[in-house]
């Protein structure tokens, strides 16, 4: 149990590097737009950007990424 937690929180660092990455260069761009929007069009960009981050899964990823370490941490006392 514990090497097959350990095996998908290992690939699920990497997709969230990954998606972290993707939004990192989004916000690049944003950031650009942002600087000549006016209130309203800044609603929206806000907007695009919470359903870019939806999109990459960056909030599910941490949520399940802090599930398999509380298990990680549970198995590993029992273990202990």
């Amino acid at each position: 149990m514990i090497e097959t937690l350990t095996e998908e929180k290992n690939r699920l660092d990497f997709e969230l590097d990954a998606a972290l990455h993707t939004f990192a260069e989004y916000e690049e761009g944003m950031n650009v737009r942002w600087q000549t929007a006016d209130p309203a069009a800044r609603q929206a960009l806000m907007d695009e950007r919470n359903q870019v981050e939806e999109q990459l899964g960056i909030v599910t990823i941490v949520m399940r990424l802090d599930e398999i370490r509380e298990q990680l941490d549970a198995l590993r006392q029992q273990v202990a």
